[in-house]
């Protein structure tokens, strides 16, 4: 370089394209706004302003280069969050003109900002949502949070009876049920012959004594999530309307976390022997609920989910066509009783075990694996690949467990439990 010159302006960093996606994934406030939809969460417009100001600044990504634009625009619209009754529908409205092909994800959610949002009344808002879904082509999930009177209250509302049921395979309730218990099944129904994935979670009431009007031939997938279980209400759910519809018969995945409010936990039995649920299930993940009568009605399953704290020895009752498990530490103890299961026949086709560590042991991680050195090598020269469960780490992904991650934070955010675990 000569004196008296400009230095040299640093070389241009070139990111390869296949990396663009996987940067820009990890900013994109999408990702993250259904799973820090907590109860709490309803009745408080801050986070709505934090995710309305983030995916502003994430739209600075697609400003970039015509690639990163090509890339951000297929995230920023993959998820799409809608405030109930939110003046700010008809601008997604004439923006899905566009861009609708990119969407897969509508989340709903009631809240309550006191006065800083524009409301539309029911019937613009609900004509704008639905106006929204018919330039969604590929939407594959609805999820509804929040307040359900404000959603499902008199009326079954427009958009649910709206919605082009072959294109929703999946919808989420998460929240208050109020004294629309009717009405919200009575939704359920409008599309229950189409759904491929029923979630429910924080219904603090179960609706009972009434039954779809048409029944779940699809429904693969039944998660109930801290949910004021009621049996003979689920097995109504799952009937249909009438007695030999055969409408479970596809369920495949069943999870089951009950309310901590719930503090006597219901048998399940009578639900899985129902239309031999049990029999068909491949994954089944439960929660403060007895294990060794569940296993005993579930012969089939390759997905066992059980991180509640146990002293009772299930391995021996869990059936030998077991590909993934996850368990609580406790029953890693003994060693010799955890390291025998691994060995055995019994788990020949075992492929991933997933361990959950509690709170109190995760603050102290490598002095905890350190105690189970024996059963880390067992998993090793039996060909598991073994995981570990971090309370508080979970939203760092846990390999090969994606289907499973958001259940797990569900049970470490539960409060502790005024009942004794067997």
């Amino acid at each position: 370089m000569v004196l008296g010159t400009d230095s040299p302006r640093p070389p241009t960093v070139y990111i390869p394209p296949e990396l663009i996606p996987s940067i820009l994934q990890h900013v994109t406030p999408t990702c993250s706004f259904p799973t820090l939809l907590t109860k709490g969460a309803f009745t408080d417009g801050s986070l709505w302003r934090q995710y309305r100001y983030d995916l502003r600044a994430f739209t600075q990504f697609a400003l970039v280069c015509r690639s990163w634009h090509t890339f951000a625009r297929e995230i920023m619209f993959h998820t799409l969050v809608v405030p109930w009754l939110d003046e700010s529908i008809l601008q997604l409205y004439s923006a899905l003109r566009q861009y609708g092909s990119f969407s897969r994800v509508v989340l709903i959610f009631t809240t309550d900002v006191n006065g800083t949002m524009q409301l539309l009344n029911r019937n613009d808002f609900c004509a704008a949502l639905e106006g929204c879904f018919r330039l969604m082509p590929q939407r594959a999930k609805v999820e509804f949070h929040g307040i359900m009177d404000k959603i499902f209250g008199h009326t079954v509302p427009i958009e649910v009876g709206s919605f082009e049921p072959l294109s929703v395979g999946s919808l989420k309730l998460a929240g208050s049920v109020g004294h629309v218990g009717k009405s919200l099944l009575h939704s359920i129904g409008r599309v229950s012959e189409f759904l491929e994935t029923l979630e429910i979670a924080y219904f603090e009431t179960w609706p009972s004594g009434y039954r779809l009007p048409s029944p779940l031939k699809k429904l693969r997938s039944l998660i109930l999530q801290c949910t004021y279980l009621s049996i003979p209400g689920t097995i109504d759910l799952l009937r249909g309307p009438g007695e030999d519809d055969g409408s479970v018969r596809t369920l495949r995945k069943l999870a089951i976390i009950p309310s901590h409010l719930q503090t006597i936990p219901p048998d399940i039995t009578p639900l899985l022997t129902f239309d031999s649920i049990g029999d068909h299930l491949k994954f089944l993940m439960i929660h403060r609920l007895d294990p060794l009568r569940s296993l005993a009605c579930c012969p089939a399953l390759e997905t066992f989910i059980y991180i509640s704290p146990t002293s009772s020895n299930i391995l021996p009752f869990l059936p030998h066509t077991l590909r993934r498990l996850a368990i609580s530490a406790a029953l890693l103890s003994p060693t010799d009783r955890f390291i025998a299961y691994i060995a055995s026949e019994s788990a020949r086709n075992l492929l991933q075990l997933a361990v959950a560590l509690t709170f109190d042991t995760s603050s102290s991680f490598t002095t905890t694996i350190k105690l189970f050195a024996s059963a880390i090598e067992a998993c090793k020269n039996a060909g598991v690949s073994l995981t570990w469960i971090v309370p508080g780490m979970i939203g760092l992904g846990l390999e090969g467990w994606d289907d499973a991650t958001e259940l797990f934070q569900a049970v470490f955010s539960l409060p502790k439990a005024r009942l004794k675990l067997g």
